[in-house]
């Protein structure tokens, strides 16, 4: 089983926190944490699932996606 590492927002990079994602509804989301998954062996890094909340007005709704689907799916927007 993978060995999971959780970085809140205060400890992802600041090119990461600082972007906003928007999906293909025109939503906006910012990444508020991040978790990495690692080979319990080698302790390679295996994926990454990136926790994020909406930033317009309706936000307090949550979502949780693999890091490079979002970079796949979504947009930058900042």
């Amino acid at each position: 089983m993978a060995q999971l590492e959780y970085r809140d927002a205060d400890e992802l990079p600041a090119t990461l926190r600082k972007k906003v994602f928007r999906d293909r509804d025109e939503q906006r989301w910012r990444v508020t944490a991040l978790l990495i998954h690692r080979h319990p062996e080698s302790r390679k890094e295996i994926g990454r699932t990136a926790f994020l909340r909406r930033v317009d007005s309706n936000g307090g709704r949550e979502w949780e996606i693999a890091l490079d689907t979002l970079y796949e799916t979504a947009e930058v927007d900042r």
